[in-house]
């Protein structure tokens, strides 16, 4: 390993050029690391199957001679992976004019025309094992899906989920619910509000009230692990008012909140309710406070078992699960190693490295211009 590491020191000329077994750079301007090469990073990158170009130009290829070009988003256009040769597998966008796609954001088989007019997509539905499609009309005005499900937003909208059944009026003043048995929700019931004064849930594992929602609220939830564990009382949320004051006490977790100042969470198993972590937060998330970790961010990070320290912007090292340390001084970027900003820039305020195990270590200062 030292043998290896002194030839990457000898093969280094400042900040600028680094080439050793893993890794060859010209910095800023490019670098290669394993599949990966960077052109003037962040502007462009690209791997074994794909490549990127200031984050909205992208192609993507796929295993079985399937492919997907974007410029998004404006255009796109591709190939389906498939074994078949279906004369549907190709698909193309000119956004807003018309096109499909076959998964854009959480939408599967996505077609729209002259986009908010008409479009047509489909979402999965795990409980049923199927597909919903659903078609919309100057969108999002008028939809209707092939599960009853229908809408004239904001006046009156019906929606199936599951075992229930959503209704609004006037969107989002009046709106109610009607549930029917179900595995892991709060069971059969009702729901109701009027915003933004009232509104209640009254179903069999669930009961809620809720004040100037979403402001103040109490909810009690019975759930089959809680009563198990002995539990005669039921789980308990108050928010009074959110997000400023939150308490739980739950199956999963125990909170309590007082937002931005203070925050504490006792996770817990699900079904055994055994301590499964806890993490205290000061100032939001300036202060966290974790069961193997403390952070102070950006400037302090250290855990327990001294696999990871940072001293932001002057110190950081880090313990591989191979027992391999690495260390280096300055360290500028506030979080932790990058490796897009460690090919392309981090040399550039890097001073000194070192990198070995409990049988030694190679150092290097000013960029390999002394070492030892």
């Amino acid at each position: 390993m030292f043998a290896e590491a002194l030839l990457a020191l000898a093969v280094q000329i400042g900040p600028f050029w680094e080439q050793n077994r893993d890794l060859a750079a010209l910095r800023p301007f490019w670098a290669s690391e394993g599949e990966t090469t960077d052109v003037l990073w962040p502007a462009f990158t690209a791997h074994r199957d794909w490549w990127r170009f200031l984050l909205f130009v992208h192609y993507q290829s796929y295993a079985q001679d399937g492919y997907q070009f974007e410029i998004m988003p404006v255009w796109w256009n591709g190939r389906r992976e498939g074994k078949l040769e279906e004369e549907d597998r190709g698909y193309a966008g000119l956004f807003p004019l018309y096109g499909s796609h076959p998964h854009f954001l959480l939408l599967y088989d996505w077609h729209f025309c002259l986009w908010p007019v008409w479009m047509r997509y489909s979402m999965p539905r795990p409980s049923e094992k199927r597909m919903m499609t659903t078609n919309a009309v100057l969108w999002p005005f008028l939809h209707w899906r092939d599960d009853g499900s229908w809408g004239f937003w904001p006046f009156y909208v019906r929606n199936h989920q599951r075992e229930s059944l959503h209704e609004t009026a006037l969107w989002p003043i009046v709106t109610w619910a009607s549930y029917e048995k179900d595995r892991d929700a709060g069971g059969e019931g009702r729901s109701w509000m009027v915003w933004p004064l009232l509104a209640r849930v009254d179903r069999e594992r669930e009961s809620q009230w809720m004040f100037v929602p979403p402001l103040f609220s109490w909810v009690e939830t019975r759930s089959k692990p809680w009563a198990e564990r002995g539990n005669s009382a039921p789980e308990m949320r108050l928010r009074c008012p959110w997000p400023i004051f939150e308490w739980e006490s739950k199956a999963s977790r125990s909170r309590i909140s007082v937002w931005p100042l203070y925050e504490q969470v006792v996770w817990r198993t699900y079904k055994e309710g055994g301590d499964a972590g806890s993490i205290t937060r000061f100032g939001w998330k300036l202060v966290e406070l974790y069961d193997d970790e403390t952070r102070v961010f950006p400037f302090w990070v250290s855990r327990k078992d001294n696999s990871y320290f940072r001293l932001w912007p002057f110190y950081e090292s880090q313990t591989d699960r191979d027992g391999v340390t690495k260390t280096r001084v300055l360290s500028l970027f506030p979080i932790r190693w990058s490796p897009q900003v460690d090919r392309n820039w981090s040399k550039f305020w890097t001073f000194y490295e070192s990198e070995g195990t409990s049988a030694g270590a190679v150092h290097s200062l000013f960029w390999g211009l002394v070492s030892w």
